[in-house]
């Protein structure tokens, strides 16, 4: 087994930990935070904390909001620190990488693929970059 798949491996992990981190920070908690995910329009975060979802009247949309963006931010780094964790060491690589390693490809996939529809440049790129890591960590196994 390829010990340069395995650093592929991890390096496909920092793109993830980085702007998941960086996406958490960008949040505003606040309808008063003025941060990068903050929206252009300064009447919006208002009104959006006067609407409720259809599911349930328990929580508005701002609310709603805020839980998604820092919930997804989680989940980058989450998901970052399985593949640190997974590829910690050469035996660990070893018992490991043919469960994670496609995973962590496809899930790196799934993420292009959503930020592709739905994002900018920056999420994409990085996405993709470990997308490329895991790709030729695959084939290099």
């Amino acid at each position: 087994m390829s010990e340069l798949s395995r650093w592929l491996f991890l390096a496909g992990a920092l793109p993830f930990l980085f702007l998941g981190a960086a996406h958490a920070f960008a949040t505003p908690l606040a309808q008063s935070d003025r941060k990068g995910l903050t929206p252009r329009d300064p009447a919006l975060p208002g009104a959006m904390a006067t609407s409720t979802v259809l599911l349930t009247r328990r929580t508005d949309m701002w609310l709603a909001w805020v839980g998604f963006n820092l919930s997804h931010s989680l989940g980058a780094i989450a998901f970052g620190l399985f593949v640190l964790v997974a590829g910690r060491s050469p035996e660990s690589f070893a018992g490991q990488a043919a469960l994670c390693v496609p995973l962590a490809t496809a899930v790196a996939a799934v993420y292009v693929a959503i930020g592709m529809k739905y994002w900018f440049r920056t999420p994409i790129a990085g996405c993709a970059l470990s997308l490329v890591c895991f790709a030729v960590s695959w084939a290099l196994w």
